[in-house]
């Protein structure tokens, strides 16, 4: 089974390799789960959204917030039956979740998802940021796990 990841660079590193996270939000006692693209820095996670939709009412109402993410998922087979396992990286978070009011702390919520994806130059001032949400979610508790991980890709 999984082994506990301790080492906050290896935490790190999953987070800011992540191509994508699921948030998981709960409306009163019915949960709510979303993949979405996103930006990580300094104990901090950036989303963006359409400013309205369910996601959004449900923050609006409850803004603790889990996430969870992972890197490097493989099936491991066997030539036994119950005796597949799976080579993995994961993380499973929680936190508050703000909804960004300022267009200067939305600029930088973008800059940050946009570090995620892309190493270019890049113009936010140009960002048209009327019909967005950008999401600031400041993590509370972080935990990692993984398992049968090659010695070279534990960073």
């Amino acid at each position: 089974m999984g082994e506990k990841i301790e080492d906050k660079k290896i935490l790190e590193d999953i987070l800011s390799n992540a191509k994508y996270l699921r948030l998981a939000l709960c409306n009163e006692n019915k949960p709510y789960i979303v993949p979405m693209s996103f930006g990580y820095e300094n104990d901090v996670i950036y989303l963006h959204s359409s400013p309205k939709g369910t996601k959004i009412d449900i923050l609006k109402n409850n803004s603790n917030v889990c996430f969870e993410t992972d890197n490097y998922c493989k099936l491991l087979e066997s030539d036994k039956p119950c005796s597949y396992s799976m080579r993995y990286q994961s993380i499973v978070g929680f936190g508050k979740a703000t909804i960004l009011e300022s267009e200067e702390d939305m600029r930088e919520g973008f800059r940050v998802i946009i570090d995620q994806y892309h190493n270019k130059e890049r113009n936010l001032d140009e960002l048209n940021l009327k019909n967005v949400a950008v999401i600031h979610i400041a993590i509370k508790e972080l935990y990692g796990t993984q398992h049968a991980m090659p010695v070279h890709e534990q960073k």
